[in-house]
């Protein structure tokens, strides 16, 4: 969460204090800044009209032509744009001595800075090529920054999951049960008698197993599986590798080394050689239990009603392209085949910017995807 590396186990988490509620303000040398203080749902945004009085995220986006200008979450929040305008003039345009517009986008993409900060995190600066995976764009705001991040970071899909607002519970309510045991055990590994980390990972299975079974998995529905947390000797940062099922034996020492070895040098760029010895640090395991597949929801196509087109919104774009008029729908059902951007999709959890030079479709899924 904070950066701080912590010796114990965790989920590992990167976040950033750039939500919709980001307070956008100037520092002392009259910098925009965007966070970490937030106008959270309460009083929100200042075009909530709750009595908020700080410009937000929420309100630079307002001004641009992303949000709905009359109300959000499908009408039952109204929401007064001419507030967006006038506390982002009076605290943020007038003082820099830049048009409201320039402001608001200068907002947007500090927050998008911000966000692409977190991603960076936990993919190149741990050897991992963003432009090589695609991005999941979940949130009430997550699909209508994705396209800004996904340009600067070099990525060409998007995947926007149905209801992206409460995709997070949806998670919460299909994640498989896992229970995660470490113990630490400090060992050069060609050193050691493969028996003590066999012995060791036993013990941690046999718990693992009586956990599961208290759940109710039987042992047919238990599945296991091991780790071990290594580095070089003398190294104070660990990486953790995957230890094939079965006994560790005197066969399992090189095959380990190798797959440590091919992880440092796929995060770091380099290996030691050959003769660097490699310890390990913590012996891990993860026992899950099986359930069937509910897979994801579904969409219903046709038996639902699809809303009409709402027509144009104008919506800027940067300077490269300006205000546009931009064909707004209400509902991704609406997309028929392949659509190029710009478009804004609203819904009622959040709405997806589509820019120029984007296009949008559906999969069988009813996810949007979108490649750039």
């Amino acid at each position: 969460g904070a950066g701080y590396r912590l010796k114990v186990p965790a989920i590992d988490l990167a976040e950033v204090g750039a939500g919709g509620g980001s307070i956008v303000w100037l520092d002392a040398g009259g910098a925009m800044q965007i966070g970490p203080r937030s106008a959270g749902a309460s009083p929100g945004p200042v075009c909530y009209g709750l009595g908020g009085s700080e410009p937000t995220v929420t309100d630079a986006n307002v001004v641009l032509g992303y949000l709905n200008p009359d109300y959000l979450v499908g009408g039952e929040l109204k929401i007064d744009s001419e507030l967006s305008h006038s506390v982002l003039s009076h605290v943020v345009a007038t003082p820099l001595g830049i048009d409201l517009v320039e402001a608001a986008h200068g907002a947007h993409e500090i927050a998008a800075a911000n966000m692409i900060r977190a991603v960076k995190a936990v993919s190149s600066e741990r050897g991992r090529d963003p432009r090589s995976y695609a991005m999941v764009a979940f949130g009430g705001n997550g699909p209508l920054f994705a396209a800004t991040m996904a340009k600067v970071l070099g990525m060409k899909r998007i995947l926007v999951p149905l209801n992206p607002g409460v995709f997070s519970a949806l998670g919460l309510l299909s994640a498989a049960v896992e229970h995660h045991y470490s113990r630490t055990l400090r060992r050069v590994v060609r050193l050691t008698d493969p028996l003590e980390f066999e012995t060791e990972w036993q013990v941690l299975e046999t718990e693992a197993r009586a956990q599961l079974a208290a759940d109710g998995f039987t042992p047919d529905k238990t599945a296991l599986y091991r780790s071990a947390n290594m580095h070089y000797q003398g190294q104070i940062y660990e990486l953790s590798v995957p230890v094939e099922a079965g006994p560790f034996n005197a066969a399992s020492v090189p095959v380990l080394e190798e797959a440590f070895a091919s992880e440092h040098e796929r995060t770091y760029g380099h290996r030691a050689g050959p003769d660097e010895p490699v310890e390990l640090v913590n012996l891990e395991l993860v026992g899950r239990g099986l359930t069937e597949d509910r897979g994801l929801p579904v969409d219903q196509g046709d038996s639902c009603v699809v809303p009409e087109n709402t027509g144009l919104r104008r919506a800027y774009f940067g300077r490269a392209d300006g205000w546009i008029d931009t064909p707004v729908l209400k509902d991704r059902r609406q997309l028929s085949g392949a659509h190029d951007g710009p478009l804004i999709i609203e819904e009622y959890d959040a709405t997806c910017v589509v820019p120029p030079g984007a296009c949008a479709a559906l999969d069988e899924q009813g996810n949007i995807l979108l490649t750039l």
